[in-house]
């Protein structure tokens, strides 16, 4: 198929439909495609924006100077225990597939939008799995050495929502990830809200099918899968990532989560509840700025999404995610990050004094 050339604003290519024009819109779907594109383009010194299913992107309402590549490459390759997804794969229905399959594994991430090749970026994960624990290898091209190259899950360097991807954001297009599942039609339940919604303890095992289902079912409560019914769904899923500080700085009576033993960045440390600072903060569900005509509002089935169920632009998302921001700092002195990547627009500085 020929590289095809696309009309519409960036809003109409991500899920919190907020975004101005771009230069160019190509959509490539095979790697050499997707390869020769971003050579050419980046020869030509021309600004790129790569994306796939645009579901942890806030795009600014001013052009784009330069060209978006929509990467719909497609291809899933099974080897035993091991498979090949193109970057282009829609990760749900990746994961429908391997539990149909006999690979349970990767049932606590049903539901997360996007494609594959975004999944390694950040590192995705919820109800205590991260797709880090199953990845072999990754195949991308360094725009920097003008090469396909193979990436170990060790040189990814995955921590929490962190990768060298994500470390490098224009360098490395993600052309291909690698998995290595184990068969398992049973899984143990890891996480505390599940564990709950499943009437089980923590730890014990439950049909990988039915955690898929319980899995959707809670992220639907949070308005958290794609639903063209659900306004709130137009966002970018969790706006802030959850802080990670010294056991000494827990905020009395904030939930708080213990990181990986194995990892001695982590020593004396343990991971917040945002979604608690925020509301403890005094942000409530459903709040927006400017008396509450902003169209740009906080979920209100999630206090951690911010979500466009309107005509809002990335003017009002910048101005509710500063306010929130603020908010946390000013109450618990804590600095929420920002998960989604931010293109041509950025957040107001804390004010600290």
């Amino acid at each position: 198929m020929a590289i095809e050339k696309l009309p519409g604003a960036l809003s109409d290519y991500t899920t919190l439909r907020v975004g101005g024009q771009a230069k160019s819109t190509l959509r490539v779907t095979t790697e050499l495609e997707l390869i020769e594109v971003v050579q050419d383009l980046d020869q030509q010194g021309e600004n790129l924006l790569i994306l796939g299913g645009g579901s942890n992107v806030v795009c600014g309402d001013h052009e784009f100077p330069g060209t978006v590549i929509l990467v719909g490459t497609q291809g899933i390759n099974w080897v035993g225990n091991t498979v090949r997804v193109a970057a282009g794969e829609n990760w749900d229905e990746f994961v429908r597939n391997a539990i149909e399959r006999g690979f349970g594994q990767l049932a606590p991430l049903s539901g997360i939008p996007g494609s594959m090749g975004a999944t390694p970026i950040q590192n995705i994960g919820a109800y205590g799995v991260e797709i880090a624990q199953f990845i072999v290898e990754i195949d991308v091209w360094d725009r920097e050495t003008s090469e396909q190259r193979i990436l170990s899950a060790t040189e990814c360097a995955f921590s929490y929502r962190e990768s060298e991807l994500k470390r490098k954001p224009n360098r490395f297009v993600v052309l291909a990830v690698t998995l290595n599942l184990e068969p398992a039609l049973k899984i143990p339940i890891q996480y505390q809200q599940l564990a709950q919604v499943m009437n089980q303890q923590i730890g014990t095992v439950a049909q990988a099918a039915e955690v898929r289902e319980q899995v959707l079912r809670l992220r639907a409560t949070k308005s958290m899968v794609l639903d063209s019914a659900d306004a709130d769904s137009n966002s970018t899923g969790s706006f802030f990532i959850n802080p990670i500080v010294p056991i000494a700085e827990i905020p009395v009576n904030c939930p708080n989560f213990s990181l990986s033993a194995n990892d001695p960045r982590y020593a004396s440390h343990v991971k917040l509840s945002a979604a608690w600072l925020i509301e403890n903060a005094g942000i409530t569900k459903g709040f927006s700025v400017g008396n509450g005509d902003s169209p740009i509002r906080v979920s209100r089935n999630h206090s951690l999404a911010i979500t466009n169920p309107g005509q809002g632009s990335s003017h009002h998302v910048v101005e509710l995610a500063s306010y929130v921001r603020q908010q946390v700092f000013n109450r618990f002195d804590i600095e929420l990050s920002v998960e989604p990547v931010l293109v041509n627009c950025q957040l107001d500085p804390l004010q600290r004094g």
